[in-house]
């Protein structure tokens, strides 16, 4: 299985990309082709992976760059040369570090959407407090949107969690600013509607409030609103780790409770932890994408490589096909 590693747009630059690929080839067999400055791609991975391709380029596309455009315009960019080889044979997926924008939009205007899906979007695994699996779609991906593209973020959601986590008939729930049917502006009513009359398990709206608490496994929203929430939940969470750390230093008192909890404490900032999944994959594509974590580390884009080779195993873009062809 050949997998296609863009090396740009990483906060951390080129390593933990490299150091993540060689972590996960200790669990997996899969090549890796390498998309990025062939010299510093060379001097990292040294004699460490045996069996390796390179596609060279120096040119990327930025976080502050029109992504549409750029994709159009730098036929060298990394993402752009990426798509290309995953739409050769004996390529089987593709992950990146780098702009969200611009594999979005390589996506739909380089590989195409599956028929019968108008928008594709990113589902971020969000962690929960009683074990339960939970899915955000979308994060940032769509920005404006239509009902019907809630209802396809819903029905992609529900069968990649039945057949790559193994959520037998997942709940769906409609990010909302009430638990009320009638609340919510005019698309937050238009896609509760469409959302109640499917075949889905629709268990009505969610709050953010509840974002951790596993109430369903599927949070709809458009990408506006879930990008908020959810950078909103990053941002409560690091402020409330970096306060208890704080505490625990505060006196000897403290430290010594603080021992006496480590495991405890460290088992639940896991449990919160982004390294964990270390990426999203973006559903409604034709071939298999991941998007990692901006500020990645080695760890966590081993775990996202390891995300996107469970993906490709569970054949479930076929799946959604499938599905979509008994829904519509």
């Amino acid at each position: 299985m050949k997998i296609l590693i863009d090396t740009f747009g990483a906060d951390g630059g080129v390593e933990p990309i490299i150091e993540g690929a060689i972590k996960a080839l200790e669990t997996r067999d899969f090549i890796p082709v390498f998309v990025g400055n062939d010299r510093e791609i060379k001097l990292l991975v040294r004699d460490r992976i045996k069996n390796y391709e390179i596609l060279p380029t120096n040119e990327f596309i930025s976080n502050d760059e029109d992504p549409v455009r750029s994709i159009r315009r730098k036929k060298d960019a990394s993402i752009v040369l990426a798509y290309e080889k995953l739409k050769e044979d004996g390529y089987d997926g593709l992950i990146s570090a780098g702009s969200t924008g611009a594999l979005l939009a390589g996506g739909l205007f380089i590989l195409g959407r599956i028929p019968g899906i108008k928008r594709a979007c990113l589902a971020v695994g969000v962690p929960s407090l009683n074990d339960e699996i939970t899915l955000l779609m979308d994060t940032g991906a769509n920005m404006d949107c239509k009902a019907e593209f809630l209802y396809e973020f819903a029905l992609m959601g529900k069968v990649y969690l039945e057949n790559v986590m193994n959520v037998n008939n997942p709940k769906i729930g409609l990010l909302n600013v009430g638990v009320e049917e009638h609340k919510g502006n005019a698309l937050s009513k238009e896609s509760y509607k469409l959302l109640k009359d499917s075949n889905m398990n629709f268990t009505g709206n969610i709050e953010a409030r509840d974002l951790f608490y596993g109430k369903v496994n599927v949070i709809v929203a458009d990408g506006f609103d879930g990008n908020i929430a959810v950078k909103t939940a990053e941002g409560v969470l690091k402020s409330v780790g970096s306060e208890l750390k704080k505490i625990i230093y505060k006196s000897n008192k403290n430290k010594i409770a603080g021992a006496i909890l480590k495991n405890d404490i460290k088992s639940l900032a896991g449990k919160f932890s982004p390294d964990e999944v270390g990426g999203a994959p973006l559903l409604g594509v034709k071939s298999y994408v991941y998007k990692a974590h901006g500020n990645t580390n080695a760890t966590a884009f081993s775990n996202a490589i390891l995300g996107l080779l469970n993906y490709i195993d569970m054949n479930v873009i076929e799946k959604i096909e499938g599905e979509l062809n008994g829904n519509r």
